[in-house]
């Protein structure tokens, strides 16, 4: 009887196992947050999912939105304004949520939910944590505030310009007087060395010279020397 109780117990455990190990399993995943501009037509949040062991065929796409005090069914799979929002796929494993018109007030949280209702399992339909959605609103300049600006900015160009002008006309003359000066200063330098140069072998020809000559005189001094 033990024995008997033994093998039902395990052959219940691995059909648990077994079917644990084969039942449909979806995660998915979200940017944490995003940030639009009222100028903009429209902007798409991503939501990627993987689904392991599922029937694709009934796969659902989900989105919802979470405001302040409310949230909104917006595709349950079907979109309820087509206008506003639009769900598109990529790829097998992406799907994004097109938001049109995009205004301020679009601002929310944005769910992605992914589920398979032919399958059992509870893991088969799943949420991500949530994207974070800050429309900001665009400031739009009036046609006479653009034209103030870039008169503004025009006028701050030409007194840059005449300020730069100004100050290279004025440096200009200096910096020539100083290369004047250096080139003057170094053709000094070179004439001195030119004539001290000169005074060198001057002085050493004349040295040579006079060795030359010397044996000389001292073969006459000693002539006018010898006694008679």
């Amino acid at each position: 009887m033990i024995t008997s109780t033994r093998w039902v117990l395990i052959l219940e455990f691995t059909w648990l196992s077994y079917c644990a190990g084969n039942q449909c399993t979806v995660s998915v995943r979200q940017p944490q947050s995003l940030e639009g501009f009222t100028e903009s037509s429209n902007i798409t949040i991503l939501c990627t999912f993987s689904a392991q062991k599922c029937p694709m065929s009934s796969l659902n796409i989900l989105w919802f939105r979470y405001l302040a005090k409310t949230h909104e069914d917006l595709c349950t799979p079907e979109c309820k304004n087509r206008d506003k929002f639009e769900v598109l796929r990529p790829a097998d494993n992406h799907t994004l949520l097109q938001i049109n018109m995009l205004s301020a007030d679009d601002s929310g949280i944005y769910y992605c939910g992914i589920a398979f209702p032919d399958s059992k399992a509870p893991t088969s339909k799943t949420t991500g944590e949530g994207t974070l959605l800050v429309v900001r609103e665009t400031k739009i300049y009036s046609k006479g505030a653009i034209n103030i600006m870039v008169t503004i900015s025009l006028l701050l160009f030409l007194y840059i310009t005449a300020i730069l002008a100004i100050l290279k006309f004025f440096s200009k003359p200096k910096f020539k007087k100083s290369e004047n000066e250096d080139l003057r200063g170094k053709q000094n330098v070179h004439a001195k060395e030119t004539r001290d140069a000169c005074q060198a072998i001057a002085k050493e020809i004349y040295k040579k010279k006079k060795r030359k000559q010397w044996p000389g005189h001292l073969a006459n001094f000693g002539k006018r020397h010898v006694p008679s």
